[in-house]
């Protein structure tokens, strides 16, 4: 089972001890865990910077309540990014992904959100780029068809997933998959049939899909055979991650890969 470590360690709900979510600090604490890769969000700032956070506003985890799009790189590194946290994290700044990269081990993996829609693609295929690492270490994705569809055009040799989610729809008996499409990320819910799918993913030459955990039991083995990639998301207790291992699932995303990991091995 590969374990992904979800924005690092630091959601404040999960581990209160732990560093800040999303910030340089919580990726270290995570590589010293261990951990084989870890998850990421970006937004594209107004001078067209890739910078990580998962909000398009700063409120959540900063000392302001800033939109991000309508801000510069250097002003939104101004702000306190750790003191929400803890008092002893204060002064933490948002990152720039060229900077989480820049940390990046060898050997090491970052899975990358792209939460803006295509704008955010030229920033953050800049920030790859100059970083000159391997399309092994660095896989994109997001929920946004469009986004993720233009990542790949401009970076083939990279994965990019799709992220979706499924819901059971128990009035027709099946299962609805939803993911964005669109500037306005409008949201498209299709009824899961395993053709669509996998037409879907080959139309955009995409290389898997990111899922919620909660997903229909076929959609392991259609990945499989189709030589197509499967992570989901976001897993933080043991039974379920056992569970999920037991349906052949081997790439999850959590708030607790040290607790995973002990449970898993």
């Amino acid at each position: 089972m590969k374990i992904i470590a979800h924005r690092g360690l630091g959601q404040a709900f999960i581990d209160p001890d732990s560093p800040p979510e999303n910030t340089l600090p919580s990726f270290a604490a995570a590589w010293e865990l261990g951990a084989v890769a870890c998850e990421l969000d970006v937004q594209v700032t107004s001078d067209d910077k890739a910078i990580v956070i998962h909000d398009q506003t700063t409120e959540r985890t900063t000392n302001a309540n800033w939109i991000v799009a309508q801000h510069t790189a250097a002003e939104l590194q101004s702000l306190d990014a750790g003191r929400w946290k803890a008092a002893r994290w204060s002064g933490t700044c948002l990152p720039l992904l060229s900077e989480v990269i820049d940390e990046l081990p060898d050997g090491r993996q970052l899975y990358v959100e792209l939460k803006d829609g295509p704008q955010v693609v030229p920033a953050a295929m800049r920030a790859v780029r100059d970083a000159r690492k391997s399309p092994e270490q660095i896989i994109f994705k997001s929920f946004d068809i469009d986004t993720i569809a233009a990542m790949k055009v401009e970076m083939p040799s990279y994965s990019c997933f799709l992220l979706v989610a499924f819901q059971g729809d128990v009035a027709q008996g099946r299962w609805n998959m939803v993911y964005d499409e669109g500037p306005n990320f409008r949201p498209v819910v299709q009824p899961y049939v395993e053709e669509d799918v996998l037409a879907l993913l080959r139309c955009y030459s995409l290389d898997g899909i990111d899922t919620s955990f909660v997903m229909p039991p076929s959609l392991v083995r259609l990945m499989r055979d189709a030589r197509l990639e499967l992570v989901t998301w976001t897993i933080n207790d043991p039974l379920v991650a056992r569970d999920l291992m037991a349906m052949g699932v081997e790439v999850i995303t959590t708030d607790v890969p040290a607790l995973l990991t002990r449970a898993l091995t």
